[in-house]
């Protein structure tokens, strides 16, 4: 699947880049944390910083600032980080802080 999405992308003249996910979920884009392991959850909770889990429910992140992403959007954000270090949250268009729920009834 992966080899499919490369070839695809190529023929677009897209570049995909294939990095490691860890940590970028445990990790706030919002504070500005690195995705690496000294941030994750067992060594925060070692330092005595907040909770284990930011993840206050389902698809749901609060950053050390009380701030609320949503866990994908944040994982996605520190992934983009891992393949380009120098990306901040001034850089990027369109950051939502404040997720609203929709209910779709079919």
């Amino acid at each position: 699947m992966v080899n499919m999405l490369v070839y695809k992308a190529q023929l677009q003249g897209i570049n995909v880049v294939q990095t490691n996910e860890s940590y970028t979920s445990q990790t706030s884009f919002l504070d500005n944390e690195k995705p690496v392991k000294q941030n994750g959850n067992y060594h925060r909770k070692l330092k005595g910083l907040s909770l284990n889990n930011r993840r206050i429910k389902r698809g749901l992140f609060k950053s050390n600032q009380g701030k609320l992403i949503n866990a994908d959007v944040n994982g996605a954000y520190q992934i983009l980080r891992k393949v380009f270090p120098k990306v901040n949250s001034d850089g990027i268009e369109g950051l939502v802080f404040s997720p609203v729920k929709y209910n779709v009834k079919f």
